[in-house]
């Protein structure tokens, strides 16, 4: 074997670790998070590594390694880094403030979102309120915190850069784009996260009309006003949904969701008459007062 010397052997050695994490992490069905598996392994490593250092008979293929640089390499931020589940949790409760909902998201709606127990949904919780990443009230539910925005904003603007990437130059549809982007959001670095903008011309919402941060802050939601005050004839861009659960489960089956397009077709006493996508639903003055649109 030729001689490891100075530090042009971490290059290919980080790129070797972290393909081995990423086959390990596909073999795995997605059990365990590439980074979380590469930290494991780069620590195992330096430690036989270091043993072999401290022998007498050292071998000479390891005569002059700078132990201090493969610490530099297999060392993770752990008090930085958030793994794929922590950011599930996260982004949900993102997600559901953005929608509309005012005040702590309960943790019985954080689990049946992600199809957990309320037990292990509480597990979490409480973890990611010790690394003031979440603000949790007991019995009331849990809200995002200045560092768990921070995440929230990073881990949905990659993803929804990507949604707009498969929907413009792949023909996705939104939803189904919006589906493959959550597998990316989590392995996609932010240099490569930000050329991705920079090629899509830095869009400023999703394609489910959900907004995209800029990297250097948070999102801004696009200006709306509620479709109530729409007239017949208006086209309009759904941009939130402020309603309860069970009200936006039966939105969602009629086409109603952040990016739809609608028109405006009738106005009565009764409600509003709305041409969607797949076909014209009615729906009362209450709940059109809880949706927030665009014109077009």
């Amino acid at each position: 074997m030729a001689a490891i010397g100075g530090k042009g052997w971490l290059e290919p050695l980080a790129y070797g670790l972290w393909r081995s994490a990423q086959v390990e992490h596909d073999s795995r069905g997605h059990k365990s998070s590439p980074c979380q598996w590469l930290t494991a392994k780069g620590r195992e490593l330096h430690s036989v590594l270091t043993n072999r250092t401290n022998r007498a008979a050292r071998p000479t293929y390891y005569s002059g390694m700078p132990d201090e640089s493969l610490v530099e390499i297999t060392r993770l931020p752990e008090s930085d880094h958030t793994s794929e589940s922590e950011e599930m949790y996260i982004i949900t409760v993102a997600r559901e403030t953005e929608e509309g909902r005012s005040g702590p998201v309960p943790v019985a709606a954080i689990a049946a979102n992600l199809e957990v127990s309320v037990a292990s949904a509480n597990e979490m919780v409480r973890k990611l309120a010790g690394r003031d990443l979440l603000i949790y009230e007991p019995y009331r539910g849990v809200e995002l915190t200045a560092a768990g925005h921070k995440v929230a904003d990073r881990v949905l603007r990659i993803r929804r850069l990507w949604a707009t990437f498969l929907v413009d130059h792949l023909g996705f549809g939104p939803t189904d784009a919006d589906d493959q982007a959550c597998q990316l959001e989590h392995v996609t670095t932010g240099v490569a996260a930000d050329r991705l903008a920079a090629f899509l011309g830095d869009p400023e919402t999703g394609p489910l009309g959900r907004p995209i941060s800029h990297g250097s802050g948070p999102a801004t939601r696009p200006s709306s006003i509620r479709l109530i005050d729409l007239g017949v004839g208006d086209d309009a861009e759904v941009v939130s949904v402020a309603c309860a659960d069970r009200t936006r489960r039966f939105l969602t089956t009629e086409g109603i969701v952040p990016g739809a397009h609608l028109t405006v077709v009738g106005v009565g006493a009764s409600g509003l008459l709305l041409d969607l996508a797949d076909g014209v639903v009615h729906i009362n003055d209450r709940l059109a007062d809880t949706i927030g649109v665009r014109r077009k």
